[in-house]
């Protein structure tokens, strides 16, 4: 004999037996804590490399004896960290756009960085105060290509409303894999 359970009673055990099976939910001051920026949590590493990456010199003019790819711009000084390494390159912006307070972003690494990761924590550091005005998330869409949509503070919004492609921008970038620890 089958007895028929109404879907409505069918759904309220299956929700009694999730809350009863689910972890303790963290505590706020672990909530805190997850929510840190990295640079918080070791800040004498990121002192480290946002030193390193403002000594990078990047040259850049028309006739330069590597010719660029594609129409890009100025090249970015940026960091790739990485757990076994960390490479000192630079990154080529292929789009900017910021638009409604959101950025729109993309790049390709100019190194040849050794089996590129999916995903890169970006870390945007002013050019004059070497502080982060941005940490998103850098997806990767073809080969060594990257992209960003991220929304911005009014100021930041602001500030890079106007720059193109071809500027030089203002700005270096910290790429950490998010695969890799500290």
């Amino acid at each position: 004999m089958k007895d028929e359970v109404p879907v409505e009673q069918l759904l309220r055990w299956r929700l009694a037996r999730a809350e009863a099976e689910a972890p303790r939910a963290p505590r706020g001051a672990r909530l805190l804590e997850l929510a840190r920026p990295w640079w918080e949590i070791w800040p004498e590493r990121f002192q480290s490399l946002v030193e390193r990456v403002g000594r990078i010199q990047i040259t850049y003019g028309h006739a330069m004896a590597e010719p660029a790819r594609g129409r890009s711009g100025h090249p970015v000084p940026a960091m790739v960290v990485r757990a076994a390494h960390e490479l000192e390159t630079s990154v080529r912006v292929l789009y900017i756009s910021v638009r409604d307070g959101r950025l729109r972003f993309r790049f390709q690494l100019d190194a040849a960085v050794q089996s590129t990761p999916e995903s890169f924590e970006a870390t945007f550091t002013s050019d004059k105060t070497a502080r982060p005005i941005l940490f998103t998330q850098a997806t990767r869409s073809v080969d060594s290509e990257y992209r960003i949509d991220a929304e911005l503070s009014d100021e930041l919004a602001r500030e890079l409303e106007s720059l193109k492609v071809t500027d030089r921008m203002p700005f270096r970038m910290i790429l950490r894999s998010d695969k890799d620890g500290g």
